[in-house]
């Protein structure tokens, strides 16, 4: 059992170390074909001729393409991308201090999306085509077809109207300007701190985003979680423990739930992977000063070092987050790993 686990792992890494290689590969050729000169960009249109090809020759650009290749790839690898066009800054450094605030958006998100998209979808397969569950899966086609932005929009009105002391922008109220931690993620590092009302303050701030950022994802869990107790609810060894008197609630949460969880968990992994590099509209709707947001930015400024390394590291959260739910997968159910050790 082990070996076979062992084997399916090694598959797996294999398999996503080539989807990264694949995609440095597409990133690098695409920063080559985007039309301007990344050191005329970086040193702007005063610069003379002389000075544009000086930073052109420190920055290999007139080196042979494959070398070209090999230098970013060998740098990415050490987590050297470069320094920005724009601010001259080490990218990796600019996403060191960006990417905490992203990451944390979207960790409390999935958060938010398992804790809500899950029961809904059990309960919506358990009173399958009663009025609750036709209430459900209209709230889950609103979720799933209105843009996140305009959810963003909408509870910042709501909270001008109603709730006029809750916060609708940025990270942190004024009073805690300035503070630090050790990770970046504020809820977090107020707790390892001690400073809880920092936490809770952080909390606060998060609350909003992260529901409008949930919405699609709690529409798209509930029905494919819906969809998965039903299905499962047909099989022989089901309707065997129901025939046997095994309470419903039993036989719903003790198996129908472990067998209907793959596909919500799928789900997760992918909308972990897509969140980092898509929040850009939340984080702009609510100041949030992120990762994806700055990200946008890039591309808008044609800052070609900083848009290869945003990419390249939501391509790694894509490969990570969906390693680790492949993983929990083949725990879940064997006979998937073993399906593919075949």
């Amino acid at each position: 059992m082990a070996a076979g686990f062992l084997e399916f792992m090694l598959r797996r890494v294999a398999g996503f170390a080539g989807v990264l290689l694949v995609l440095a590969l597409m990133i690098f050729v695409l920063a080559r074909v985007v039309p301007g000169d990344p050191a005329r960009i970086a040193l702007g249109p005063t610069a003379s001729a002389e000075q544009v090809e000086q930073l052109r020759d420190e920055m290999g650009l007139d080196d042979p393409l494959p070398m070209q290749f090999v230098d970013f790839l060998g740098g990415a690898i050490r987590g050297d991308f470069g320094n920005s066009l724009i601010s001259g800054q080490p990218v990796a450094q600019e996403i060191a201090a960006l990417l905490p605030a992203t990451l944390e958006l979207v960790l409390v998100t999935l958060v938010i999306m398992l804790t809500l998209g899950v029961p809904l979808g059990v309960l919506a397969a358990r009173y399958r085509n009663s009025a609750f569950d036709a209430v459900l899966r209209i709230v889950s086609l609103v979720g799933v077809t209105m843009p996140s932005f305009l959810f963003a929009i909408l509870l910042q009105l709501g909270a001008a109207y109603w709730l006029t002391d809750w916060p609708i922008l940025g990270r942190l109220s004024r009073d805690f300007a300035g503070f630090e931690g050790p990770t970046g993620l504020l809820v977090l590092d107020g707790v390892l701190t001690g400073r809880f009302d920092i936490a809770a303050d952080a909390l606060r701030h998060l609350a909003f985003p992260a529901i409008a950022l949930a919405m699609s994802g709690i529409g798209q869990i509930m029905r494919i979680t819906r969809s998965a107790m039903i299905e499962h609810r047909r099989r022989d060894h089901v309707q065997t423990l129901r025939s046997f008197g095994v309470p419903a609630r039993v036989v719903t949460f003790r198996y129908l739930l472990k067998l209907s969880a793959i596909a919500p968990l799928t789900i997760m992994g992918l909308e972990f992977a897509s969140l980092i590099g898509n929040a850009f509209v939340v984080e702009m709707v609510f100041s949030w000063g992120g990762f994806a947001s700055a990200g946008l930015e890039a591309i808008l400024q044609k800052d070609l070092n900083t848009v290869m390394a945003v990419v390249l590291v939501s391509g790694g959260f894509f490969v990570v987050a969906n390693l680790v739910i492949d993983v929990v997968i083949g725990l879940i159910d064997p006979r998937i790993r073993i399906k593919e050790s075949r």
